[in-house]
């Protein structure tokens, strides 16, 4: 352990030494051929012959999720989590063709957006039990009521006035209240705001976002605070139930599911429609239709939860008897498999232990022979009424709208949840990084071949014992980000536009192998490099007044020893075990989730006992933390978050400083991946594709893959039917040779590709409008250059 640090210090001080040296030359071609483009020739207004390539496609619809995995169990019979929740999102683009500017599309220009999930157009039933399964949503007592289902009881903290705009009418008070759930049930196979699993038609959010609901929050003072769920100008369907479950595939009843049976990367499919309900076609006569990746799995909680797993057998040990008494229930079924009467024996042991070590009461009313609504007149158990969650917008512990039993303020789900599991079973790989991380979130590869043990890359084994003890734990695969997202891909290529921080990953986390030892092949990043203290750090550090430029005060543009110096006062070896924590030692994985500091949130400039909030930058006031504000404190959806801007050179960071959706996001910091916008307001995920699966996805071929469906996905933008990293300018423009739009003739940038789209990343909202000499002037070329020989490694 100790060799290790000292060779992580040692290249810490040769880094320094290395960025201080003269930028490195880069090649000016793009990465990918044009030959599946169709050629272009013009004339300049001087007669000159001018050759380009027009776009592949006359439309482009690019879809995603707002999240890179949504884990979700789907049979809620005992608890939950987290609710079904998949959003499909889109933006649809007319492409620049013969030269033209491209166009994003909004109704105003007589289209709309059809959508639906390829085989996969229902969940209730064999494939989860969510809308039929009751809880006493109305607070009478019993579970009889005509909307008392789980449905319907996960969403009522959040409400609206009037519509999901945000309108709040002059004079409205908590009466006027309409509760999700509660006084809008929500339909079967439908999300939050009652959209449809089967297909329908996107919503459209303009410039000021849309799908706006009020919670309240942990400031009695402070109420209907408004929650902005879709960010400016994207087409969506809010929160569809989906499953990792098709329906060709799906046999049997929801008893006999089985670990094959999941397919985790669903082909979410968008149509584009005139004003009137018509498919457009291309010249072919084939409707304009394109598919994204809507990532759903569940959590591996039955692992250790269930039969000789750790969990079971410590219940056992205290005599506990609940879960083994729900397996063998549960086997009395002819066609039961063993994934679900463990999957149940896994809820119900979560639960006593639960009521054991802290106690609750959820298990009082119990019944082994029951065939129906086990839990008695307790009900199904929402771990969000008690434990505050930014991602369902529960700010308000306990949860006012809880019944079945009493809610208390616990601490923000995140927290409790790996703080308890990472002090318990930290799981070190060979390097001591956590196999927690993804051995508990979902793990499924798309090829259900290798959902079982005789795949090598599986994190554990049917029990939970991790594989990779004396391994590498970014070697495993499967599931929401390993050997899946371009930041653990290894054939990815440079350029990687870092910050002096990213540079320090780079050599110290991505090119080393678990002894420490330098590697050519890149094992990448893990998800606590970047779920880290030195990403809170520098988010509560900065102050920033300009995004793509950083101007004002921050320490991502900053040297490594500057940096060392404002997170870590200086001290080289704490700075290291925070940004590759291990959970060894002194586990600064665990440290992490137990030591966090909840970043300010506003400022109280009241005086005498007065709120008069102010933002979290104002000169003075008190400090007024979002733990404060929020059960969920600024875990998850919160400007705690990780940020591109950690590890990438400025302009290759978010958009849309901070504010905008606030309190999700704080002016002058920045603000979350998934709100983000760059040119002619594209969405930063649009091109890049969402969190944690963002372009190049690992292929391993059809057979190996974890993810096929984003490799297939990005290869509907490809200009050359191979090329699959993030979307190129020759998706939507007419390029030249190099790729680059022939908007920027006559300038340097037509002949460097890198430049163009370091120029690219530069333009916010607005910049579109510029004249070519305005940007250029704006954005000038040598600046580029130099962001791209700083950034290329």
């Amino acid at each position: 352990m100790k060799k290790n640090i000292l060779v992580s210090l040692a290249a810490s001080v040769a880094f320094m030494s290395m960025t201080a040296t003269t930028a490195m030359a880069y090649d000016k071609n793009p990465p990918f051929k044009l030959d599946k483009l169709t050629p272009y020739v013009t004339t300049d207004e001087e007669g000159n012959t001018i050759n380009g390539y027009e776009p592949k496609n006359d439309y482009n619809i690019f879809v995603n999720y707002e999240l890179g995995m949504h884990c979700v169990g789907f049979s809620m019979d005992y608890c939950c989590v987290i609710p079904p929740y998949n959003s499909i999102q889109a933006q649809a683009i007319r492409g620049g063709k013969q030269g033209k500017l491209p166009k994003l599309l909004s109704p105003d220009d007589g289209v709309k957006l059809y959508y639906y999930v390829r085989d996969n157009s229902y969940s209730e039933g064999n494939k989860m039990k969510y809308f039929t399964v009751p809880k006493d949503v109305d607070g009478d007592g019993h579970l009889d009521s005509a909307n008392d289902s789980v449905s319907n009881y996960v969403w009522e903290h959040l409400f609206i006035y009037k519509d999901l705009e945000g309108t709040k009418p002059k004079g409205a008070t908590e009466k006027d209240r309409l509760r999700l759930g509660r006084d809008l049930p929500i339909k079967v196979d439908c999300g939050p705001s009652n959209m449809p699993m089967s297909g329908g038609y996107l919503a459209y959010a303009g410039k000021n976002g849309g799908n706006v609901v009020f919670s309240d929050t942990l400031v009695p003072a402070v109420k209907d605070v408004k929650l902005i769920l879709t960010s400016s100008y994207i087409w969506d369907a809010l929160g569809l139930p989906l499953t990792a479950f098709n329906d060709s595939t799906r046999k049997g009843t929801i008893r006999s599911v089985d670990e094959t049976d999941f397919q985790p990367f669903q082909y979410s499919t968008v149509e584009l429609h005139t004003r009137d309900g018509r498919s457009k076609h291309t010249k072919m006569g084939k409707t304009i239709s394109y598919f994204g990746t809507n990532p759903v799995d569940i959590p591996n909680c039955y692992a250790c939860h269930s039969r000789n797993g750790k969990a079971a057998q410590m219940a056992r040990d205290e005599g506990l008897k609940f879960s083994d008494k729900e397996y063998n229930y549960w086997k009395g079924y002819p066609d039961e498999s063993e994934y679900m009467a463990r999957l149940a024996e896994g809820s119900i042991n979560i639960l006593s232990l639960h009521d054991a070590h802290h106690g609750t009461t959820f298990l009082r009313d119990y019944k082994p022979t029951a065939t129906f609504n086990r839990l008695g007149k307790v009900g199904f158990v929402n771990c969000t009424d008690c434990h505050g969650d930014n991602v369902s917008g529960n700010l308000k512990e306990p949860r006012a709208t809880a019944t079945g039993y009493k809610a208390v303020h616990a601490k923000p789900l995140s927290e409790a949840v790996h703080g308890f599991h990472l002090g318990m079973v930290p799981m070190p790989d060979g390097a001591g990084r956590s196999q927690a991380c993804q051995a508990c979130h979902p793990t499924h590869f798309q090829n259900p071949n290798m959902n079982d043990d005789s795949n090598p890359f599986r994190v554990t084994d049917r029990y939970g014992e991790g594989k990779f003890s004396k391994g590498d734990i970014r070697k495993s695969g499967g599931g929401c980000y390993v050997r899946r997202d371009a930041h653990s891909n290894p054939n990815a290529k440079p350029p990687f536009f870092l910050n002096n921080y990213g540079k320090w990953q780079l050599k110290n986390v991505s090119h080393t192998d678990e002894h420490g030892k330098a590697t050519k092949e890149l094992r990448g990043l893990y998800c606590t490099n970047c779920h880290t203290k030195i990403a809170q750090g520098l988010q509560n550090y900065d102050n920033i007044t300009h995004d793509s430029i950083q101007s004002g005060k921050t320490l991502r543009n900053k040297s490594l020893k500057a940096m060392i110096k404002g997170l870590t006062n200086g001290d080289s070896k704490k700075f290291a075990a925070l940004a590759d924590p291990k959970a060894t030692g002194d586990n600064e994985v665990l440290m992490y989730y137990l030591d966090h500091k909840s970043a300010t949130l506003v400022k109280n400039v009241g005086k005498k006992g007065k709120l008069d909030l102010k933002p979290w930058n104002h000169p003075k006031g008190g400090k007024v933390p979002y733990a404060a504000a929020s059960g969920g404190n600024d875990w998850w959806l919160a400007a705690a978050e990780p940020h591109c801007a950690d590890c990438h050179l400025a302009p290759f960071v978010e958009s849309e400083t901070g504010g905008k959706y606030f309190p999700i996001d704080l002016p002058n910091k920045y603000s979350l991946f998934r709100y983000s916008k760059a040119h002619g307001n594209i969405a930063c995920q649009s091109c890049h594709e969402s969190a944690h699966g963002l372009y190049s996805t690992r292929y391993d071929g059809k057979e190996r893959s974890v993810d096929v469906t984003t490799h297939q996905q990005a290869l509907q933008y490809s200009p050359d039917g191979k090329y699959a990293g993030p979307v190129t300018c020759a998706t939507c423009h007419t390029v030249n040779k190099k790729g680059v739009p022939l908007q920027l003739k006559d300038t340097k940038y037509a002949n460097d590709y890198w430049a163009a789209v370091t120029l690219a990343h530069f333009m916010r909202e607005g910049d579109q409008k510029l004249s070519v000499e305005e940007l250029v002037k704006k954005y000038p070329y040598k600046k580029s250059t130099k962001i791209v020989k700083d950034g290329w490694k």
